[in-house]
């Protein structure tokens, strides 16, 4: 299938970004959009699947198209080709791209390309503030501890963001549970191959964290070895068996030792 629409420009950059990948019954969204529609260059391409049973077979897929798998969170999975980056988003599934804004931070990542009907979908204030580099914060989004980091970010590219709005991604902080070391390791990390650097052996307290954070890096990438095949993967992710062996996902076999 190939895209005629008046956004074939940007269509080109975003499926070159992505190698081409375009697992069915997904959309691409977020940063890689902003990218292509304000004529930067695209870092990484988010897929995010319309239910759990896509996403599994697109982990598959990517491992049958000889893409590599270099991480994998509780948020998403990661798989590069050469040098183009593909995370596969699975902390949750959406049908529609308006559902998917719901959780995003910025407008100016609200925009979505949905790969079943070949089609762009924006959010209403996209591409106002896309192009003013101004970022508008949504209330809603899951994780407004990565929110505020990502602030940094987008300085550095030229985006600028009033009082108010960091006003309301700190209160927004209020609501995120932090009881434990895990909880907030999950609150900073996990998207993009990194974790929370929170080594340490003392007690969980904000005050503890405040030391922890002093003069150190809050994140750090993982080093960990991924499966080689899609069965493993996803168990490492936390899909049951009984779940990949209902799709006919092979399962690796097992040699004997003689």
């Amino acid at each position: 299938m190939s895209y005629t629409g008046q956004h074939k420009k940007e269509y080109d950059s975003i499926m070159k970004a992505a190698a081409h990948f375009a697992p069915s019954e997904a959309f691409i969204a977020g940063g890689a959009l902003t990218s292509a529609f304000t004529g930067l260059g695209i870092n990484d391409v988010d897929i995010y699947f319309k239910n759990k049973k896509a996403f599994m077979l697109a982990v598959e897929q990517a491992y049958d198209d000889s893409l590599w798998c270099v991480s994998a969170t509780d948020r998403a999975v990661t798989f590069v080709s050469n040098n183009d980056i593909i995370q596969l988003m699975h902390f949750d599934f959406f049908e529609t791209a308006e559902e998917i804004f719901d959780a995003f931070d910025y407008t100016v990542c609200m925009a979505a390309f949905d790969i079943d009907k070949q089609d762009f979908v924006f959010h209403q204030d996209f591409l106002k503030h896309a192009s003013q580099r101004f970022l508008r914060f949504h209330s809603g989004t899951r994780y407004p501890y990565g929110s505020l980091m990502r602030v940094l970010k987008y300085q550095q590219r030229g985006y600028t963001i009033g009082k108010s709005d960091l006003l309301r991604i700190g209160l927004c902080l209020q609501d995120v549970p932090l009881n434990s070391w895990d909880d907030l390791a999950a609150a900073i990390g996990g998207q993009y191959g990194e974790k929370a650097k929170v080594d340490t052996d003392k007690p969980f307290s904000l005050d503890a964290a405040l030391e922890l954070f002093t003069d150190t890096e809050i994140t750090v990438a993982t080093k960990e070895e991924m499966p080689g095949n899609a069965y493993d993967l996803l168990v490492k992710v936390g899909v049951s068996e009984a779940e990949i062996d209902a799709i006919d996902i092979e399962k690796p076999t097992v040699w004997a030792r003689w």
